[in-house]
């Protein structure tokens, strides 16, 4: 049963992105499978969601992120950066500053 819901919470996930982002005014899309069917389909159909041409992987935990929602709320950071030893940089933002990059509408 608990696969049966993680699957759905995903679901849900993937589906809060493409409200927003048709919100937004953006071009957003699920994919078919959410990337299962990738090997089979081809990479057009990797990834969960297709964002102004950009491929995005939804993940959603109950509490496996938040040590980057605490990051946000120590200093009210506007990015978060975070690297696994080995790996590289990953850059975290929230909704409104990832629309106004998206729009070309950064002003600081």
């Amino acid at each position: 049963m608990t696969g049966r819901r993680n699957k759905q919470r995903g679901y849900e996930l993937e589906r809060e992105v493409v409200v927003w982002a048709e919100e937004q005014g953006f071009d957003c899309r699920r994919i078919f499978g959410s990337g299962a069917y990738k090997e089979q389909l081809g990479d057009e159909f990797s990834g969960d969601i297709v964002l102004n041409g950009l491929r995005v992987e939804a993940k959603r935990r109950k509490n496996g992120f938040s040590v980057i929602y605490s990051a946000f709320e120590q200093d009210d950071s506007d990015v978060v950066v975070v690297r696994a030893d080995r790996k590289e940089r990953l850059w975290v933002l929230k909704d409104q500053l990832f629309a106004q990059l998206l729009k070309g509408e950064l002003q600081r």
